[in-house]
């Protein structure tokens, strides 16, 4: 019968000493009667022995110092600004409520300000400007008909015999 999880991790606590001595008992007579069991405790022990060729890390020789500097620094600073989100909902709610307020002030200031400075409004689209408004293909390519006076020259323009049937 194949091994699931939770069998994998009672062989890892206990090949690390981890069990008490009743399920270390339990886990010895199971490694006893089962081939299976057996096989996955003899492929984590080579899988264990193997880490023991990995090259090890080792701390930089400054990381004692550059820990107690951010310790220091942290202490006297307080917490940054990711611990004081952490601080839990009590504390986040008034700043969430500030911000709220802030924005709603800003928007009225705003408001009031452009009614008070710009009493009428944007100006209104002048009559002659209204065909080229309503017909926004024109008016999307504004910078080549710049130099039009009217709406009519441009149609003109569009006309197919104005150029002559010959293309080339």
């Amino acid at each position: 019968m194949p091994l699931n999880d939770d069998d994998r991790a009672e062989l890892v606590a206990y090949l690390d000493g981890e069990l008490d001595e009743a399920a270390t008992r339990e886990v010895e007579a199971r490694i006893a009667a089962d081939p299976a069991t057996r096989a996955e405790l003899d492929s984590l022990k080579q899988t264990w022995g193997m880490l023991d060729f990995l090259p090890k890390a080792s701390p930089s020789a400054n990381f004692t110092n550059r820990t107690l500097e951010r310790l220091t620094l942290e202490k006297v600073r307080g917490p940054s600004g990711s611990a004081r989100w952490a601080l839990g909902r009590r504390a986040r709610w008034p700043m969430a409520v500030g911000w709220a307020a802030t924005v709603l002030v800003a928007l009225a200031g705003g408001y009031l300000a452009t009614a008070r400075y710009w009493p009428g409004g944007p100006e209104p689209i002048p009559d002659a400007d209204l065909p080229l408004v309503r017909h926004l293909r024109i008016a999307e390519k504004w910078r080549l008909y710049e130099n039009a006076d009217d709406v009519e020259f441009v149609k003109k323009l569009a006309h197919p015999d104005l150029f002559g049937d010959d293309p080339g």
